[in-house]
């Protein structure tokens, strides 16, 4: 990774990923023990030299705009010609979106870049698999197309692939932001359908918050859980939530996704879940990995019999198919978020009110959560006056 400092800020450039036993310490290049050694090199080398010919420029004339000179740089653009440098070669798509994974990894939660290193694993592999050469110079609606086959016979969902290509035109653009791609984003649109969302009901959620566990680790994993059905935090905005971040009754946090505070009040089910882990000075829940948290709550919501009969559709292609699970093994982190979404709105929260607590901007988002309400309250008429 190349790195430039100025004014006490960084610019990095993502060169090739390599193996520490791959790397020269002392020459700072790469070891021909990695493939493309040479051309890496060349590459380093190139961008020194345009960085050390700029530095000298600047030793005799004015440049009026030090920090995009760096970017242009990193680029491989010679900020004083205004063109590319003809040693440098063009960047590949896949080193490009290598570099994009790590900027994200520099950048955004770990959601964020976990599911952009899927796509790139995925790109990389339609690439290997088909022979497909993609260029920045090739990419078109046939391309999206022949990923789309590709996906279909890996078995992905179509849901699957339209968040794929989400990603992968979110790289684009951050490669015309860096000047890697001066072509246009193809208006290719996949298919998405909506998923009826896993969210626990008021008796379910009471029965898991009022459950006496022997296994005290179940019993923290359900502790923060239903800390997040009574808030609607992201889980990763639960395990960064501190004790004093929360002023007169209500939790006053930044949310990590959105970037925009949010107060949120804390009701007598919440509070005495904070005063359960008050002998904790800074943090507001107990610290669990996202992946041991899935694993742990499945066990929890067993051992409380949340067992109601789920059924998931998927549809891949033109093919849809429905399998059903007991609500106890479908259960994640995420399910917590949805409940306090459906749970509010059933109980008469405006989605105004729900939209500021969450952070959620676009009322498309909360469509799929308003008929769910819609069919619990069908449900709820139909078991009262049904009866008349």
């Amino acid at each position: 990774m190349a790195k430039v400092i100025y004014n006490k800020k960084r610019y990095y450039k993502s060169i090739a990923r390599v193996n520490v036993d791959d790397w020269d310490d002392e020459k700072q290049r790469i070891k021909s023990s990695y493939k493309q050694y040479k051309a890496k090199n060349a590459t380093i080398q190139h961008l020194k030299s345009l960085m050390l010919t700029f530095d000298n420029y600047c030793q005799l004339n004015k440049y009026p705009d030090i920090e995009n000179a760096i970017k242009m740089i990193l680029s491989g653009i010679d900020p004083i010609q205004g063109k590319r440098s003809p040693n440098i070669p063009e960047i590949k798509v896949l080193d490009a979106f290598s570099e994009f994974v790590e900027y994200s990894k520099n950048n955004f939660e770990n959601n964020t870049y976990r599911r952009r290193n899927t796509v790139y694993n995925f790109v990389q592999a339609f690439s290997e698999k088909t022979k497909y050469n993609i260029t920045f110079q090739n990419i078109d609606v046939q391309l999206f197309d022949k990923m789309k086959e590709y996906s279909g016979k890996k078995k992905h969902s179509n849901n699957t692939f339209a968040q794929t290509v989400k990603v992968f035109k979110r790289f684009l653009s951050w490669s015309q932001e860096r000047n890697y791609f001066d072509g246009s984003i193809p208006k290719y649109k996949a298919t998405e359908k909506d998923i009826t969302p896993i969210i626990l009901t008021i008796d379910e959620f009471k029965t898991l918050y009022d459950f006496e566990f022997t296994d005290k680790k179940l019993a923290r994993v359900r502790d923060i859980f239903c800390f997040g059905c009574l808030t609607g935090l992201r889980f990763s905005d639960l395990q960064r939530a501190r004790r004093d971040w929360i002023v007169n009754d209500q939790l006053v946090i930044t949310m990590k996704k959105v970037k925009e505070p949010v107060r949120i009040p804390l009701v007598d089910r919440s509070k005495k879940i904070v005063e359960k882990y008050k002998h904790q000075p800074v943090w507001i829940l107990p610290r669990i990995s996202n992946q041991k948290f899935n694993d742990y709550i499945k066990k929890a919501c067993k051992a409380a019999e949340i067992k109601a009969p789920v059924t998931i559709s998927t549809h891949s292609g033109n093919k849809f198919t429905e399998k059903t699970f007991l609500k106890h093994e479908v259960i994640t982190a995420h399910v917590s978020r949805k409940t306090f979404i459906s749970m509010s709105l059933y109980l008469g929260m405006t989605q105004k009110v729900v939209q500021e607590i969450t952070g959620i901007r676009e009322e498309k988002t909360l469509r799929k959560y308003i008929s769910i309400v819609d069919e619990m309250k069908t449900k709820e008429m139909n078991n009262t006056w049904g009866k008349v």
